[in-house]
């Protein structure tokens, strides 16, 4: 079974993020993926303030529903603090594939632009081999281990470490690091730095819509190369 990793059609296991680093109001709408050319509508809003003070970043989030067929947010405004984090998640299993879709260039999940982010709860075993479904040299591999709980005390360790994300820095198409090992149920986040807009999506999907087979990962590093060839 596949994981889908696809950062331009969000699932409960995905969060989208963005932080705003100017003052100003940003509309929006949640909508379903790849739908965003079918509706100017923005009815929620995002207003960016003046920082009151030398304080760290704070990080706001976002409770996507569906309701009566559309998809709604818990807040229609939230006020937010100049360099501030917003994360959209939705919960709802049953919930169909979505995005967020800003007015403005930089703001909206199906591209990731700066100082933007994705994160994804990888939920099966394997290797993600990830690549940008724009076109661009963005690529990456994860992998994900089975966490082999024997006895109590190991499903208790594999438990406590689903706390831990792992991150992953994109700048001009480069990831660091370009590979990361986790295991089952813990989440990495993809937070893009500068960029001309990106997808984080798993190279199996492009493949797969393509007709055609995955060309390999050959962006690794000389060890991972040497293992490989082992």
């Amino acid at each position: 079974m596949i994981d889908t990793l696809d950062s331009r059609s969000l699932r409960p296991t995905d969060c989208y993020g963005q932080r705003f680093m100017k003052v100003g109001s940003y509309r929006y709408s949640v909508l379903a993926a790849h739908t965003d050319c079918m509706t100017d509508e923005r009815p929620f809003t995002i207003r960016a303030v003046e920082r009151k003070a030398k304080t760290r970043m704070t990080q706001h989030t976002i409770s996507v529903r569906v309701d009566a067929g559309a998809f709604r947010v818990d807040r229609h405004e939230l006020v937010v603090e100049v360099g501030d984090l917003v994360l959209w998640h939705c919960p709802n299993q049953k919930a169909p594939p979505y995005m967020v879709a800003g007015d403005k260039e930089f703001f909206g999940s199906q591209r990731l632009l700066n100082e933007s982010g994705y994160s994804h709860a990888f939920g099966f075993a394997g290797e993600y081999q990830w690549i940008d479904a724009y076109g661009g040299r963005a690529a990456g591999v994860v992998r994900v281990h089975d966490p082999q709980c024997r006895d109590p005390g190991d499903f208790q360790r594999w438990h406590k470490s689903l706390t831990k994300g792992t991150l992953v820095m994109i700048t001009d198409g480069a990831a660091e690091p370009p590979e990361v090992d986790i295991v089952t149920g813990q989440t990495v986040f993809f937070a893009i730095v500068k960029g001309p807009g990106i997808s984080i999506t798993d190279q199996r999907l492009i493949a797969r819509a393509e007709d055609k087979p995955a060309k390999p990962f050959t962006n690794r590093t000389p060890s991972a190369r040497r293992a490989a060839a082992r």
